[in-house]
């Protein structure tokens, strides 16, 4: 080979390289949970499969777990502005940018999951995305299950909603927790959840409230005694996207995206389905928690007392329509599902 073609070639395979590189595309994905077998996690690197497969490596996902890029409301913020292209927040922290999600905290809203995997895809849901994208600018692809809430304690179990008098109990710093515990006797008493588990310890609340999977994991049930699977209030995570890149994609990548956030919401949905018998069995064998799972009945009880008050917070911050919709939707699932 001459000096020229030589030089023609190596100038050929550099072409080659760069646009084979300019294919490929590297997003950021970032969530608070830590790496490990975690529905949430497990979602993620679905996703991730999901868009690697279906693009064939022309987009790659980068996966920040462990709040390495800061805590849920920070990497809101950076998809917002564009320097994270998605993230995973809870509706919790959605809620300080968009101030309608606190519909979903109506206590005992939801009788199952299934009804709320049906709501999470209803107009009604799809409706709210379009209002978080025309108010935020953010792009929500799905919603997902982060949990039923139930309430632990070290004092005795909570089967009537009259066992909950007299009780401090841990609640987020949310106006709606703190109504819904103080509705029912009990001392809502906020604290940040990485203090939680020293609280419990050393006896400055009772108890606490969240799903099975988080008092596991979180260490919560090596300091309390009762779990009462009561399921008072349904948490959302939020899979949002920065408009601005999403838009900027070809429409078969568009729809490979959204593809695998649903894929990704269906894994969450049935993993933390599974995770309420599966963490509960391991707080009772590992760890000695008494479990009581409430009946039908018992939550009656619960959602005469604790929704009424809550419901009329709610009403007064996000209006009475969205409220309306929202039950009249969870009515009409429940009909569809279980007939009359």
């Amino acid at each position: 080979m001459t000096t020229k073609s030589a030089f023609s070639a190596a100038i050929l395979v550099a072409a080659t390289c760069i646009a084979g590189a300019s294919h490929t595309e590297e997003i950021k994905f970032g969530i608070g949970i830590p790496e490990g077998d975690f529905p949430e996690y497990n979602a993620l690197v679905r996703f991730k499969e999901y868009v690697e497969f279906k693009t064939n490596g022309d987009i790659t996902v980068r996966l920040f777990p462990n709040n390495q890029l800061g805590g849920e409301r920070e990497m809101i913020e950076m998809v917002q502005q564009g320097s994270l292209e998605l993230s995973f927040p809870a509706d919790g922290a959605m809620s300080g940018f968009y101030p309608p999600m606190q519909v979903w905290s109506i206590p005992y809203l939801f009788e199952s999951a299934p009804v709320a995997w049906k709501v999470l895809e209803s107009d009604f849901a799809e409706d709210m995305k379009d209002d978080i994208l025309a108010t935020t600018g953010i792009r929500a692809l799905a919603f997902s299950q982060n949990g039923f809430r139930s309430f632990t304690n070290n004092v005795r179990p909570l089967i009537d909603p009259s066992d909950m008098e007299g009780l401090k109990i841990r609640t987020m710093e949310s106006p709606v927790y703190m109504e819904l515990v103080n509705a029912l006797g009990a001392t809502a008493v906020p604290i940040s959840g990485a203090e939680v588990v020293m609280a419990l310890r050393q006896g400055v609340v009772d108890g606490q409230e969240n799903p099975p999977a988080v008092v596991y994991g979180g260490g919560h049930g090596e300091v309390q005694r009762y779990y009462t699977l009561n399921e008072h209030t349904f948490g959302l995570h939020v899979i949002i996207a920065n408009d601005d890149w999403f838009t900027s994609l070809d429409p078969g990548h568009q729809q490979v995206i959204q593809d695998a956030a649903m894929l990704m919401a269906w894994t969450e949905n049935l993993q933390k389905t599974e995770g309420d018998w599966r963490f509960s069995r391991q707080l009772e064998d590992e760890l000695g928690m008494e479990i009581h799972v409430s009946t039908p009945d018992e939550k009656a009880a619960f959602k005469e007392i604790t929704q009424p008050p809550v419901l009329e917070f709610i009403r007064e911050n996000v209006g009475d329509d969205l409220v309306d919709r929202l039950i009249e939707t969870v009515d009409r699932t429940k009909s569809e599902i279980y007939g009359g």
